[in-house]
C-alpha cells in the first residue's frame, strides 16, 4: 500500500521547524503528497462579573486563526520547505481529534507526529503523539525531536537502517510489505527481530517444551523470511520483553528507523500501553506503526 497521501501534525518553534523537514523528507523519498496541519486549541471562558474588576481581554476566533496561520507560513519558511511543495491547514479544536479527522477528510495514509521524552507523569497521562497513536486508524510515525541541537542542518534524519520487529500475526503481511516499501523508497537495509516475551526474572536454563518452543517459532521465523523474499542483513531471535529487547537492539545496531504492527486501544489499553506503546517510548530512533484491524 503506498503513501499517497500524508499529514504532519505541527506546532511551534524550533521543534516543528524539525518536523516540517523530517515530513517533507519523507514525502519526497515516497513521491507522496504532504499536508502539515496546526490545531489551534479552542479554549473554554468562563465569564467573570465586571463589579469584581477583571477585566478579560481574549483574541476573538478570526484574529486567533490569523496569528497563528502566520506562525505557521514563518515555520515552514525557516525549515525551507518550499510553500508549493506543501499545503498549510489550519483547524480549530482538539488537536489530537481534529489532526485523525483531518486524516480521514483526505484519506491521508500516514500521520506524522513528532515526540520528545516526557515526564513519567505525561507517560502515564498521553500526549498529543500517544493519543494520535492510539486512536488512528492510519498509520503513524513518530519522529524524536532533537531538543538539544541547535544545527538545522542535521535535522532531517535519513532511514538507511530499518529495524522490522516481527510479531506472528494474521495481519503480518501488511506490515512485512509496508517495511519492504520503506527500505525500497529509502534506499535502506532491513534488519529482523522477532522477541519471545520471557520474564527476565527466569534465568534459569530452558526447559525441554521452552526449547521445542524456540525451535517452533525459529522455523516458522525462517519461513517468513523465504515466504515473503525478504534478505534481511541480520535477523535475530530474541528472549526477553519485546519492547526492551527491541529498543535495545536498535540502539546497538544504530537503526534509524523501527517498524512494526500496532492495534488501536481504548480503556485501560491506553492506560498500560501496547508493545507498540512502549517501544514508541524507548526507542531513541523514530518509530513507523502500522495500524492493525482490531
Amino acid at each position: 500500500m503506498s503513501v499517497a497521501k500524508m499529514i504532519a501534525a505541527v506546532g511551534y518553534g524550533q521543534e516543528a521547524e524539525q518536523l516540517v523537514r523530517q515530513a517533507n523528507y519523507i514525502a519526497r523519498c515516497h513521491g507522496a503528497k504532504l499536508e502539515l496541519v496546526h490545531v489551534v486549541e479552542a479554549l473554554n471562558v468562563v465569564a467573570i462579573p465586571e463589579a469584581y474588576g477583571y477585566i478579560e481581554i481574549m483574541p476573538d476566533a478570526a484574529k486567533s486563526k490569523a496569528i497563528a496561520n502566520k506562525r505557521l507560513e514563518n515555520i515552514v519558511q525557516n525549515a525551507g520547505v518550499k510553500e508549493k511543495g506543501s499545503k498549510q491547514v489550519l483547524r480549530v479544536g482538539i488537536p489530537k481529534n481534529e489532526i485523525i479527522d483531518y486524516a480521514k477528510v483526505i484519506h491521508a495514509k500516514l500521520i506524522i507526529v513528532g515526540s520528545h521524552e516526557k515526564s513519567f507523569a505525561e507517560k502515564i497521562l498521553g500526549s498529543t503523539a500517544n493519543a494520535v497513536l492510539h486512536k488512528s486508524p492510519f498509520n503513524v510515525l513518530v519522529t524524536k525531536m532533537n531538543t538539544t541541537n541547535k544545527q538545522t542542518n542535521i535535522d532531517i534524519k535519513k532511514y538507511k537502517r530499518i529495524l522490522l520487529a516481527i510479531e506472528f500475526m494474521p495481519e503480518i503481511e501488511g506490515v512485512v510489505e509496508q517495511a519492504k516499501e520503506w527500505a525500497k523508497n529509502h534506499n535502506a537495509q532491513i534488519s529482523l527481530v522477532h522477541v519471545i516475551n520471557r520474564s527476565p526474572i527466569l534465568q534459569m536454563p530452558l526447559s525441554e517444551f521452552e526449547k521445542e518452543f524456540v525451535e517452533k517459532v525459529n522455523w516458522q521465523y525462517k519461513q517468513l523470511i523465504n515466504n515473503y523474499d525478504l534478505k534481511p542483513t541480520s535477523h535475530e531471535l530474541i528472549l526477553g520483553s519485546p519492547a526492551r529487547e527491541i529498543a535495545r537492539y536498535a540502539d546497538m545496531h544504530n537503526i534509524d528507523l523501527i517498524i512494526m504492527g500496532s492495534h488501536g486501544k481504548s480503556g485501560l489499553g491506553l492506560v498500560f500501553g501496547s508493545t507498540a506503546n512502549a517501544v514508541f517510548h524507548r526507542a531513541t530512533c523514530d518509530v513507523l506503526a502500522v495500524r492493525l484491524k482490531d
